[in-house]
């Protein structure tokens, strides 16, 4: 009877804790986060270098065993580790200076231009108004006032230009701060990518020894599927918005429609964004175009959506290989959930831990269901 008491005594005493310590935790979440967010900022440089290892482990393992197989003969593993390392860094480095060199040139000559013209484009989207508008019997829409007031804030802008200094000040500090985080980010990736094996295998060895070993298994089971989902989103959702804004270049060029590499280059930065991106930057897109012809604006959009469906249907499967094996539904309602939750980051990472529960509630479904079968059998 004591010993029921005493059970009971601790037990009561964990809810009460569990439920001061809920309640704590919501009466002063702000600052909970706002706390946990300056925390979490001190180690910005790591978190940097883990995504930067992570994303460029795959073609660091190419090139350890391309070198390996064909130069080293297997005698040299720590120079051909540390040589793979800086080919896979000297890569991505290269492909951002080609990035910069051959497209944000001609990107910001099409910009000037098309700022250019607006004015033309304004008046060409007037007249066709007018046009839609008496054809349906309509009171005609008059673009000037938009016109004048987006003129207006850039006056306003231009007038008050010195005010902008310390602004500029600013800016100019946040990028040299930028600069300084990637540089320590990038080491620490070369770190986790030198020291990779001996590093698992040490978290291994502590997640094993101090944690119960069904808690362990656990714990293994989900790191393996997070880490294959994470591998298969990223480097297909790359691939894809590569592929989509090289097809919608070479499209725009046969077709003959205007800014074709500022609007595909649009077209492939949006559609980093799952699911809806490619729509987002489509819908930008018709809306320049629409400015310069109508006509334009709507053959774009029919040709922009024979491309995506030719791009996901017959392409990305053959080049990405499967899918991250989610209903289309549920890659949506992930990416809405995650863009409430934490805005444009949530949207990006909504779907593949999204793809994560819907995978394991899958299997542990399928486990249920085998046991189920075996029970009856």
């Amino acid at each position: 009877m004591i010993a029921i008491n005493i059970k009971m005594t601790k037990s009561l005493m964990l809810l009460f804790t569990y439920a001061a310590v809920l309640l704590l935790i919501v009466l002063n979440f702000k600052p909970i986060m706002n706390g946990l967010g300056v925390f979490i900022s001190f180690f910005t440089p790591f978190f940097i270098g883990i995504v930067i290892a992570f994303i460029l482990n795959e073609p660091a393992m190419y090139f350890e065993k391309v070198l390996a197989g064909k130069v080293f003969k297997k005698d040299r593993p720590a120079l051909t580790r540390a040589l793979a390392i800086l080919i896979a860094h000297i890569m991505v480095l290269l492909l951002l200076f080609l990035l910069i060199m051959f497209i944000i040139p001609p990107l910001i000559e099409n910009i000037r231009l098309f700022s250019s013209n607006v004015g033309t484009y304004v008046n060409n989207t007037q007249a066709w108004l007018n046009q839609l508008m008496s054809h349906f019997r309509l009171e005609s829409f008059d673009l000037s006032g938009l016109t004048d007031k987006a003129f207006g804030a850039l006056d306003s802008i231009s007038a008050n230009m010195m005010s902008l200094l310390s602004q500029i000040i600013i800016i100019t500090t946040s990028v040299i701060g930028f600069i300084v985080t990637l540089f320590i980010a990038i080491i620490f990736s070369i770190f986790l990518l030198a020291g990779k094996e001996t590093i698992l295998h040490n978290c291994d060895r502590v997640f094993r020894a101090y944690l119960p070993d069904k808690v362990y298994e656990t714990a293994a089971y989900v790191n393996r599927i997070t880490i294959d989902t994470f591998n298969r989103y990223i480097y297909g959702q790359l691939t894809e918005a590569f592929i989509l804004g090289v097809l919608c270049f070479t499209g725009m060029m046969i077709f003959g429609f205007h800014y074709p590499l500022m609007i595909s280059t649009l077209i492939g930065l949006t559609a980093l964004v799952p699911l809806i991106g490619a729509l987002i930057g489509g819908f930008i897109s018709s809306l320049l175009l629409l400015m310069i012809s109508p006509m334009e604006a709507i053959w774009f959009l029919v040709f922009l959506v024979i491309l995506q469906q030719f791009e996901g249907n017959v392409i990305y499967p053959r080049v990405v290989g499967s899918s991250l094996g989610m209903p289309g539904i549920w890659v949506l309602l992930s990416a809405i959930i995650g863009g409430g939750v934490a805005g444009p980051v949530g949207i990006l990472l909504g779907v593949p831990i999204g793809t994560i529960f819907y995978i394991l509630l899958r299997n542990a479904v399928r486990q249920k269901e085998s046991l189920g079968d075996t029970e009856q059998v």
